[in-house]
């Protein structure tokens, strides 16, 4: 419980996260602003070395890149403003966590997540695009405005060592997943809309449904279970199993049909090692309190 923790701790804690959200609101307007431009140009750069390929291959792959583009152009700054916007957040109750309000934890650790699931998704596309150089640097500054007080929120407050490694661990795997299954449906999408054959499904194309409308379900609930599962309720453990459950079907059905790239199989064991972690008693249930006992049904 948030409330056992000793006062002076979440007086340390709550100046770390509004410090980080401080730095967040300002400073990833100006990050994202220079890394999407080069991404951008690398990815048209693209699109035209492969549209202007003699080989009918790469002028598939082509159309399949066309709109990328502006995928990207909308999905960084999304994922930009619901960093900025969970950093408001956080300064607006950061005195209910330090006041030790179990529902603040639960808002404070989704509104972290929010730059360091953002910063993790801008990483791929800088990395194939501009390769290994600053602008991989601002993703990752990004992100480590969410993960740090991410973490200190959870390594922080009073608990034993062996609930604390648990519980860094699940959160974790439900960031690292939330981050992956949303890139993994963002990647489906893309395949799907811009495919030649379009409306008509291409061999091997069904799947990506799945893919794209269930994965996305699934990462909802992962996302969800970072809060429910922060302001130490029940509904977070049946949010990160089936967020789990369904984030693995998913990925592995994708994997399964298509199998073009290890990125679902990875999805699909990110899920299947969060359905294992939620379904072992003693691992899961610290990190939430059980239920008030239902009134008896009157007979």
């Amino acid at each position: 419980m948030l409330s056992e923790t000793p006062q002076k701790t979440r007086l340390y804690i709550t100046i770390v996260m509004v410090v980080a959200a401080l730095i967040t609101i300002f400073a990833e307007p100006l990050l994202v602003k220079q890394i999407l431009p080069p991404i951008i140009e690398g990815q048209q750069a693209r699109y035209e070395k492969m549209s202007a390929s003699d080989k009918q291959e790469d002028k598939v792959k082509a159309e399949l890149i066309k709109d990328t583009p502006f995928l990207v152009s909308f999905f960084y700054p999304f994922w930009m403003a619901l960093g900025v916007f969970a950093s408001i957040v956080i300064l607006v109750i950061a005195r209910q966590y330090y006041e030790g309000k179990q529902w603040a934890r639960g808002v404070a650790l989704l509104c972290l997540a929010m730059p360091a699931m953002g910063g993790a998704y801008m990483l791929v596309p800088a990395i194939n695009f501009t390769g290994f150089g600053s602008y991989v640097i601002y993703a990752m500054i990004i992100s480590l405005l969410g993960l740090i007080p991410y973490f200190t929120i959870i390594l922080g407050e009073k608990a034993t060592v062996r609930n604390k490694v648990w519980a860094a661990v699940i959160f974790l795997l439900l960031g690292i997943q939330g981050a992956h299954s949303f890139a993994n449906g963002h990647a489906a999408m893309r395949i799907q809309w811009m495919h030649p054959a379009r409306p008509v499904w291409a061999p091997g194309t069904w799947v990506l449904w799945l893919g794209t409308q269930v994965m996305w379900l699934g990462t909802i609930c992962i996302i969800l279970a970072i809060f429910y599962l922060g302001a130490r309720k029940k509904t977070g453990w049946y949010l990160a199993t089936i967020g789990g459950a369904t984030t693995m079907l998913a990925n592995y059905w994708v994997h399964l049909v298509r199998g073009t790239t290890s990125d679902y199989i990875l999805g699909g064991s990110l899920g299947l090692a969060i359905l294992i972690l939620m379904l072992i008693p003693a691992i899961s249930k610290p990190l939430y309190d059980d239920d008030e006992p239902e009134a008896a049904v009157a007979s």
